[in-house]
C-alpha cells in the first residue's frame, strides 16, 4: 500500500522518548513539513536563522512574459534577484517551459533547480513558500470598445471575438457558459522564447490591434499591456464564478522536506516586502486581498469557492462514478456497440480481453453483454488484475455490483495480493466499500505485515474510507502489526489538515474519527508492545485537541511507556507546549476536565 506509515510509528516514538530531539535535526530530510511537531518547527526555524546560502538555482519559464523569461526581463526574475540579494547570493535560473511535464518530478529528481518560481500555493505534492501574493484572471477589453461586461452570463460574450489559451481555467468557465464557437483558442508551444508571438500575453495584444473584442486571460498579462499605455479595461473574473477557482496565491515551491530552505526564503521575502510590492506595482499586477501574502491586495477575493470544491470531493468520494457522456463528435469507429463486439468476438476476439476493457471503458452494458457471452469474471489479465479490482479503483461500485452478480469472487486478490476492497480503500471511495461489506468482503484484511484495513485507511489519510469501515462493523480494537497497534493509536498520529480545501478534500477529520471509534468501544488505554498508548502518541505528535478527547474519554495520563515515559514526559521531551500545556491543565485533576471544573468534597 502506498504512503503506509505504519513501520515507522514505533521509530517515531522511540525519537520522541529521547532526550535532545530539538538538537537533532535529521527529521528535517524525512519528514515533510505538515507533519512536524511544534517544536520541530522551532527547531527548523532556528536552523534556518543559521543557514548560510552559499548558491540557489531557481528553474524558470524562458518564453513567459511578463512573468519570466530568459533576458531575465520578467517580474518573478526581478523578484528572485531581490530575494537573491537578501540571501546574499545571485540566483542562478535553469530555463525550463512550465508546459512540459514532469515539472516537478524531473526539476528536483534531476538535481535541475533547488527551487521552482510562481507556483501556486496550493499545489500537489509540493512545500511552498509563504504567498508572495494573490491574483486572478480576468477580461481584458479596449476602453474605446464600448464593452462592459460584469457576469459570465452576458450575453455580449456569446457575439464578441474571445480569446483564450489552450490550458486555462479561462477555458473551461467559458465552455461551461456555452461560449465556444465564438473563441479565438491560442494553442501551446514550447517553443515560446524561440516564438515570442507565441507566449500567451500576445491575446491582449490581439485585442489592443483590434484583432479580437476580449481576451480572457491570466490578470498578470492584461495588467502588464495595460500598464505600457495600452487603452485597456481590466475586468477581474474570480467574482463571477463559484464552481471553478479563478484565483490563486503564488509562491516557490521547493521539495516537501526542504523546510530549513522554504523557511530562509520566507525570512528572505519578509526582508523584501517593500521591493517585491514596488515590482509587482511595476509590472501592473492585479492584486488580490490575501491577508497571509507578503503583498496584500485590495480586489475582493472569492472564498466560498472552497465550500464548491469541497462538495466536488465528496462527489467524487460518496457517490457513484458517472459514465462520461459520448461525444457528438464521436466516429463510428469509437463506438463499441453489440454489433462490433459480435463481430469480433466471431474473429476470435478474447471474451475476457474484452470484458476488462468494458471495465476500463466503465461500460455497464457492454459488461453486461459479454458476460452473457461467457466471460469470466474472476479471471485475471496479462498485468494480474482483475475485474472486480479494476472497477473498485476508478470507482464504479455499479460495474462491481454488475460482477458481484455474475459470481465475482469478493476476496480475490490479484497479482499485487490487492483485493478489490484494498483498491476501494486506495481511491476513498464510500459507495464501494459498503458494497463489498455487504457483499461479505473481509473487511478486516489488510497489509502482510498484519495492519488491517482499517489502520491501513488511517495511516494513508484515506478518512472517507476509514468513516465507511469503521460504519460497516471493522474492529476498534485489533492490534495490528507486530507492534500491535490499535485504530485509535493510528488515529493518533494523523495531525488535522491545517488548509480548509485540505480538510475538506480528506474527509472527517482525525479527531472526528477518533471520536467515533471511542463512541463504538475503542479501548483508550491500550498499549503496544512498546507500552504506547494513544496518549502518548498524541503528546509526541502536539495535538492538543485529541488529548482532550483522550482524556475526557477515560486515557491514563499517568500510564507509562517501556522505557518510563509518561504522556508528559514525552511532550516534555520534545517541547511540545500545546501538550504540555493540555496535559497539565486537563491531567493535573485526574478527570480530564479543567482543574477549575472539578468538584471537590468535604
Amino acid at each position: 500500500m502506498r504512503g503506509l506509515k505504519l513501520l515507522l510509528i514505533s521509530a517515531a516514538f522511540a525519537a520522541t522518548t529521547t532526550p535532545g530531539l530539538c538538537r537533532d535535526l535529521s527529521y528535517l530530510k524525512s519528514k515533510p513539513f505538515d507533519q512536524l511537531t511544534s517544536a520541530e518547527l522551532s527547531a527548523a526555524k532556528e536552523e534556518a536563522k543559521n543557514l548560510k546560502v552559499t548558491r540557489l538555482v531557481a528553474c524558470a519559464d524562458p518564453g513567459n512574459m511578463p512573468l519570466s523569461d530568459n533576458k531575465q526581463e520578467g517580474y518573478e526574475n526581478k523578484i528572485a534577484n531581490v530575494i537573491g540579494h537578501k540571501l546574499g547570493i545571485d540566483i542562478t535560473f535553469f530555463w525550463r517551459p512550465y508546459i512540459e511535464r514532469g515539472l516537478t518530478r524531473e526539476t528536483f529528481d534531476n538535481n535541475e533547480c533547488q527551487v521552482l518560481l510562481g507556483m501556486p500555493t496550493d499545489y500537489p505534492n509540493l512545500l511552498t513558500t509563504v504567498p508572495l501574493y494573490r491574483t486572478t484572471y480576468v477580461l481584458a477589453y479596449r476602453s474605446d470598445s464600448g464593452i462592459d461586461i460584469k457576469s459570465m452570463d452576458d450575453p455580449a460574450l456569446h457575439q464578441l471575438r474571445v480569446g483564450v489559451f489552450q490550458h486555462s481555467a479561462m477555458r473551461d468557465v467559458l465552455a461551461d457558459h456555452g461560449i465556444k464557437e465564438n473563441v479565438d483558442l491560442q494553442i501551446v508551444s514550447v517553443d515560446a522564447d524561440l516564438e515570442p508571438e507565441q507566449q500567451p500575453w500576445r491575446q491582449v495584444q490581439r485585442v489592443v490591434d483590434k484583432k479580437i473584442d476580449v481576451a480572457a486571460v491570466w490578470g498578470p498579462f492584461a495588467g502588464w499591456v495595460k500598464k505600457n499605455r495600452a487603452p485597456l479595461t481590466i475586468q477581474p473574473v474570480n467574482m463571477m464564478v463559484d464552481t471553478t477557482p479563478l484565483e490563486f496565491s503564488l509562491g516557490w515551491g521547493v521539495q516537501n522536506t526542504d523546510v530549513v530552505l522554504k523557511l530562509k526564503i520566507d525570512m528572505a521575502m519578509e526582508d523584501a516586502k517593500d521591493e517585491i510590492a514596488k515590482i509587482l506595482e511595476d509590472y501592473g499586477v492585479p492584486l488580490v486581498q490575501c491577508s497571509n501574502c507578503i503583498v496584500e491586495g485590495n480586489l475582493p477575493s472569492h472564498g466560498v469557492i472552497q465550500e464548491t470544491q469541497g462538495a466536488a470531493y465528496e462527489d467524487r468520494y460518496l457517490k457513484v462514478q458517472e459514465t462520461r457522456k459520448r461525444s457528438a463528435e464521436a466516429s463510428p469507429d469509437q463506438i463499441v456497440s453489440r454489433e462490433r463486439l459480435e463481430a469480433w468476438l466471431k474473429e476470435g476476439v478474447d471474451v475476457n480481453t474484452e470484458l476488462m476493457n468494458a471495465v476500463v471503458g466503465a461500460d455497464a452494458e457492454r459488461l453486461k453483454f459479454l458476460i452473457e457471452k461467457g466471460a469470466d469474471v474472476n479471471k485475471r489479465d496479462q498485468l494480474g488484475a482483475l475485474p472486480l479490482g479494476s472497477a473498485a479503483s476508478i470507482r464504479r461500485s455499479d460495474l462491481m455490483e454488475i460482477l458481484l452478480g455474475a459470481g465475482a469472487k469478493v476476496d480475490a486478490q490479484d497479482s499485487d495480493g490487492m483485493t478489490a476492497l484494498q483498491h476501494a480503500i486506495n481511491v476513498n471511495h464510500v459507495p464501494s466499500i459498503e458494497l463489498l461489506a455487504k457483499r461479505g468482503a473481509d473487511i478486516e484484511r489488510g497489509t502482510e505485515k498484519g495492519y488491517t484495513a482499517l489502520e491501513v485507511a488511517l495511516s494513508d489519510g484515506k478518512f472517507f474510507a476509514a468513516k465507511a469501515l469503521i460504519d460497516a462493523g471493522a474492529k476498534v480494537n485489533a492490534g495490528g502489526g507486530p507492534e500491535k497497534l490499535t485504530p485509535l493509536m493510528v488515529c493518533a498520529t494523523q495531525l488535522q489538515p491545517q488548509q480548509r480545501l485540505n480538510q475538506l478534500a480528506h474527509g472527517p477529520t482525525p479527531l472526528a474519527l477518533a471520536e467515533e471509534l471511542i463512541k463504538r468501544g475503542a479501548d483508550v488505554n491500550s498499549a503496544s508492545t512498546d507500552g504506547v498508548t494513544a496518549l502518548m502518541i498524541a503528546a509526541g505528535q502536539n495535538s492538543a485537541p485529541m488529548i482532550g478527547l483522550l482524556l475526557r474519554s477515560g486515557a491514563d495520563p499517568k500510564m507509562k511507556s517501556a522505557v518510563g515515559k509518561t504522556a508528559l514526559d514525552i511532550a516534555s521531551g520534545a517541547g511540545n507546549e500545546s501538550a504540555v500545556g493540555a496535559l497539565k491543565f486537563l491531567a493535573g485533576s485526574g478527570t480530564g476536565k479543567p482543574a477549575n471544573e472539578v468538584k471537590t468534597t468535604q
